[in-house]
């Protein structure tokens, strides 16, 4: 059972199981998201969930703190650090933006 993960600026559909990284699945890929830290502190791996938020694992405290400073710019409410999240749920359709 999967769940299929979109990556709308590359065009790019990958099937995944529950448990696989968002940061794993793109660079295997072959995706052009950016990462800088790779820990949740930096912001650069910022994606706008279009769908799917929850088939995705919940908000890590490191990912809400970053979240607060970039959401001062930009007030929109489905933004997530691609570094931080998990599929959580099979059977569902994840469509990520950055």
């Amino acid at each position: 059972m999967t769940t299929r993960v979109e990556i709308l600026n590359d065009f790019l559909a990958i099937n995944v199981k529950p448990g696989a990284t968002i940061q794993d699945i793109v660079e295997k890929a072959g995706s052009g998201l950016p990462f800088g830290c790779r820990d949740g502190e930096c912001g650069t791996c910022v994606v706008e969930v279009v769908a799917g938020m929850e088939f995705l694992s919940p908000k890590t405290e490191k990912e809400e703190k970053v979240l607060k400073i970039v959401e001062a710019t930009n007030p929109c409410k489905t933004l997530r650090l691609s570094c931080q999240m998990k599929i959580a749920q099979p059977n569902g359709h994840v469509r990520l933006k950055y």
